[in-house]
């Protein structure tokens, strides 16, 4: 079976230029923040928003240089709460500032075995899927294709 198949194509995306506070409008009624796609105007994948891209606006310098410090674990947890946070930076601040610009996507046409892999390999619940052109056509999640495999096992 291929990721077309069993892909849902009703995917909430945003653009490399939209403003923080709309993208937080946006998920706002989400229990969890999801993974977020980012599509340039041609529709083309180009990054994708983690919750981890939200919180690190609370961070004055850049968390993945503290972080490769074994001895400053503790530093670069910020507390939320006593963080001095503009307003302005709710329109400041665009996706393309705290996308993550290197993710992995699969693509239309592999199989649901190889993406299975790939989600367990790279920890995540879900990923973009992309056509031949690199533009966003759908997501794939872990939760997807196990269901598939019970309904092909006849317990669903």
């Amino acid at each position: 079976m291929k990721v077309q198949e069993l892909m849902f194509t009703n995917v909430i995306y945003v653009t490399v230029d939209t403003p923080l506070r709309e993208l937080l409008n946006r998920f706002s009624t989400f229990h969890t923040f999801p993974l977020v796609p980012v599509v340039d105007n041609g529709q083309k994948l180009v990054g994708m928003v983690r919750l981890q891209n939200i919180i690190d606006v609370f961070l004055p310098y850049n968390p993945e240089i503290i972080k490769m410090a074994p001895f400053m674990d503790e530093f670069w947890e910020e507390d939320i709460f006593s963080v001095d946070l503009a307003p302005e930076m709710g329109s400041l601040i665009v996706v393309e500032d705290i996308m993550d610009h290197n993710f992995i996507a699969l693509k239309q046409d592999d199989s649901i075995e190889k993406a299975y892999q790939l989600i367990r390999m790279h920890k995540v619940q879900q990923l973009p899927v992309i056509d031949e052109d690199g533009k966003l056509v759908g997501m794939l999640g872990i939760f997807d294709i196990v269901l598939q495999v019970f309904k092909e096992k006849g317990i669903f």
